[in-house]
């Protein structure tokens, strides 16, 4: 049997080691049957039903881009085992959940990654009252993740939160099987440098141990806590050429009164160790809060106040007032000899503070902020072609019912056009309601650009690429395809010793340095 493994270069790795991962064949699908991802194509993580919250089967469809970006066609798809396999669990996602299913790339580019529950949908779905279900809810989001031992009352089955390894070739591995993580919530998103260990992210029970971002290994069943202060959204490992830092996102409405110790959280953060490194457990865990950072005259860390140049013709009415945030992706790139200096972030338009048709109007786009003078600014929101519809008109009566408050998951890249950095932009909608209509949106914006009112910014329009038009579908994640691969006769024993050193090479070729992605 020969395994797939990837790099963003081949070097000689067997002169500085190799570790590896065995990837599960089991669901190839299509794609895997033809060979499995095009570098250079985006992919997007799926989930369809009928039925609000009920699980789904989790389908990766491939795009291949032409025309600057600007055309998606098909290029087929790939769905993740519904069927447990020696190590390997089910993954399945939940219908109707607008807060899980990220995708993204590993830092070293040779696998994707996201998040489920491991469970086959057909067997989750198959009850249909709640006072016969082994799971307790009929709700996948809902379920235990919790040890029989570790339950109280009621001992409900146990539905692990999965992570899943996914290779070039179409190949799956899904032996992260994660107990004691997100109970009885959501697992949202997931990072890994090299696929043998990750960063998780989700929500638990509020104020409860299980909620906020975990470190785990390949093939392990419980993770370690890194920070579990709030809840959290899309976790990323961010590489700047020298070093790897771990970030991520959150919208958080505490409970209780607000106080200086209690306070909202809609921003993003990094978590580092005292030395700038990678975390593997709480100790010495430094949190440093990226964007809005804090401003007394809010008295928070998730709003800011909206200026004219900021507004997103949904909340022009806050301007000279603020607006909550609700950041979800999030895709770093570097402009005037700075080094990840300029962040791009998704915003849903649902902001988690405030009240309906006041702040929680929020900032619902495409976010460009630019760290100035030690300080991230928010320079403009991207927001042309997206139609966005006010928040409060959601309305949990008519799931079904369509608008565009904001945008969810994000990948992109930096190239250069007759001498001038764009970013080539990526996005999933962020739906008015838990099943409206889903959308996949790309966009072209000049990095150097400041202000929306440039003559290139202003003109810069979302174009929508791919529209579900079954109703049944929901786009979540989008991340490039897996860039390039290396194979291993896994039937050849290798010494325990060898270490592959992918981390940090580089893609050569038309992208080099300059086509950076996430």
């Amino acid at each position: 049997m020969r395994i797939t493994l990837l790099s963003r270069t081949i070097r000689s790795v067997l002169t500085a080691g190799i570790t590896f991962s065995l990837l599960s064949t089991a669901a190839h699908a299509d794609l895997g049957a033809s060979g499995g991802f095009t570098v250079g194509d985006l992919v997007v993580s799926t989930v369809s039903g009928s039925t609000l919250d009920a699980a789904s089967a989790i389908t990766l469809n491939q795009f291949a881009l032409s025309a600057n970006g600007t055309v998606a066609t098909a290029a087929g798809s790939l769905t993740l085992p519904q069927t447990a396999s020696g190590n390997n669990a089910a993954i399945s996602g939940e219908y109707g959940s607008a807060s899980e299913g990220l995708l993204q790339q590993s830092v070293n580019g040779g696998y994707l990654t996201m998040m489920g529950y491991g469970v086959n949908a057909d067997t989750f779905n198959a009850y249909t009252d709640v006072t016969t279900s082994p799971y307790g809810t009929l709700a996948l989001g809902q379920t235990t993740s919790l040890t029989a031992a570790d339950q109280s009352g009621t001992a409900y089955t146990t539905v692990s939160r999965v992570v899943a390894l996914i290779g070039s070739d179409g190949s799956v591995d899904t032996s992260t099987a994660l107990t004691g993580v997100f109970n009885t919530n959501n697992p949202r998103s997931v990072a890994t440098v090299d696929g043998s260990s990750f960063y998780v992210s989700g929500q638990g029970v509020t104020g409860d141990t299980t909620q906020g971002v975990f470190y785990t290994t390949l093939g392990a069943t419980t993770a370690t806590a890194i920070d579990t202060s709030t809840n959290t959204r899309a976790v990323e490992i961010v590489n700047n050429g020298a070093s790897n830092t771990l970030y991520v996102s959150r919208d958080y409405n505490p409970p209780g009164s607000q106080s200086p110790t209690n306070l909202p959280q809609s921003n993003i953060d990094s978590l580092t160790t005292a030395s700038g490194a990678l975390p593997t457990s709480a100790a010495g865990v430094t949190q440093t809060i990226l964007t809005p950072g804090v401003d007394s005259s809010k008295g928070n860390q998730a709003s800011i106040n909206l200026t004219v140049a900021t507004e997103n013709g949904v909340n022009n009415s806050r301007v000279g007032s603020f607006v909550y945030l609700s950041p979800e992706q999030y895709f770093f790139a570097s402009v005037n000899g700075g080094t990840d200096n300029v962040m791009y972030v998704t915003d849903s338009g649902q902001p988690k503070n405030g009240s309906v048709d006041a702040a929680a109007l929020g900032e619902g786009g495409l976010q460009k902020w630019e760290l100035v003078g030690g300080v991230w600014t928010l320079e403009y929101d991207l927001v042309a072609g997206l139609n966005l519809v006010d928040n409060a008109t959601a309305n949990s009566a008519t799931p079904t019912a369509p608008g565009v408050t904001g945008l969810f998951g994000l990948t992109g890249q930096v190239v250069t056009v007759d001498g001038q950095q764009e970013v080539q932009l990526f996005a999933t909608s962020y739906g008015l309601n838990e099943m409206s209509q889903s959308y996949l949106y790309g966009i072209t914006d000049v990095l150097s650009n400041t202000t929306i009112t440039q003559a290139n910014a202003s003109g810069e329009t979302f174009s929508t690429l791919y529209t579900d038009t079954t109703g049944a579908t929901e786009l979540r994640g989008v991340a490039f395809a897996p860039t390039v691969t290396s194979t291993v006769d896994a039937s050849v024993p290798l010494p325990a010793s060898l270490v592959m050193m992918l981390t940090g090479l580089g893609v050569t070729g038309v992208f080099a340095r300059r086509g950076k992605r996430a």
